[in-house]
């Protein structure tokens, strides 16, 4: 593998790490939520699902929802030229799945497309990258591979940001505040096993003694590894650390972020005070 092709393949996985974390935990509801009228969207049809589409979309361009944002995204990585373009052929179990119609099977579209992808990235070489993409490509035919391969990376970049900020839009239309149920018995451990460490990420300090005496486990972690301990050493959280250090916390387990364990976390973000504590304990 050349260096340029292990590059783009570094990237691609932080990009689609970064995606692919944003979208856990994705239900139906808000796969499927148009904010107002005049959204574009993945409907049902006779024949199963379909994205809405035009050759010439309306102007400016409909705002597009979850449904439609995954589905493109899983197009355009598992698409035909993704191989062709580069001078390659898709093999036999490059199969395209329908239009995915729930949130699981979106999921399950997106995991499928983007093995396809890293695949067909990780076999490129540097003629590959170097050599015109040619007739195939239409206009782009004097373009090289790295420069579609570069495009390809944009699409998943920046249609994976939109992917965030709809959900961010969407839980603010739908706030909840998961710790106050916590608080009055509606949501328990079994419900929600992580929400001390989501308290940890949303700096609810207050809640996190109360969540453990509830018996919300201290080491459990949001989806990239990161544990409660883990933010209350980065944010320089002393009397949260403390706590969590007294109920059980395990400093030595790492996140997938960074690959670094409670006192790295100290260290990276320059908590002097939590890296003195934690150096006694």
């Amino acid at each position: 593998m050349t260096t340029l092709t292990q590059n783009l393949l570094d990237l691609s996985d932080f990009a689609w790490q970064r995606l692919r974390d944003r979208v856990e935990g994705l239900t139906d509801e808000e796969y499927f939520w148009e904010p107002f009228d005049g959204c574009w969207s993945v409907r049902k049809t006779d024949d199963g699902y379909a994205a809405d589409w035009a050759w010439i979309p309306p102007a400016p361009p409909p705002f597009t929802t979850l449904a439609w944002r995954i589905a493109h995204i899983a197009d355009l990585l598992q698409a035909e030229r993704t191989a062709t373009w580069f001078g390659h052929e898709p093999v036999a179990t490059d199969d395209v799945p329908a239009v995915p119609g729930s949130a699981e099977a979106a999921l399950e579209a997106l995991d499928h497309a983007y093995e396809i992808w890293r695949r067909r990235l990780a076999a490129l070489n540097q003629e590959d990258l170097d050599r015109p993409m040619g007739e195939i490509a239409g206009p782009y035919a004097d373009n090289d591979g790295t420069s579609f391969a570069l495009h390809i990376l944009d699409e998943l970049i920046h249609h994976g940001a939109e992917v965030g900020t709809v959900r961010d839009f969407y839980r603010g239309a739908h706030a909840e505040d998961p710790f106050a149920a916590a608080l009055t018995g509606e949501l328990t451990p079994a419900d929600r096993p992580a929400l001390l460490a989501e308290a940890a990420a949303a700096q609810r300090w207050e809640v996190i003694p109360q969540l453990a005496d509830l018996g919300f486990a201290v080491n459990e972690a949001t989806a990239d590894s990161v544990t409660a301990a883990h933010l209350a050493a980065g944010t320089g959280s002393l009397n949260t650390l403390r706590f969590l250090v007294e109920n059980g916390a395990d400093l030595s387990l790492t996140d997938s972020r960074f690959n670094a364990d409670v006192r790295g976390w100290a260290q990276w973000f320059k908590q002097t005070d939590a890296a003195e504590y934690l150096a006694t304990v």
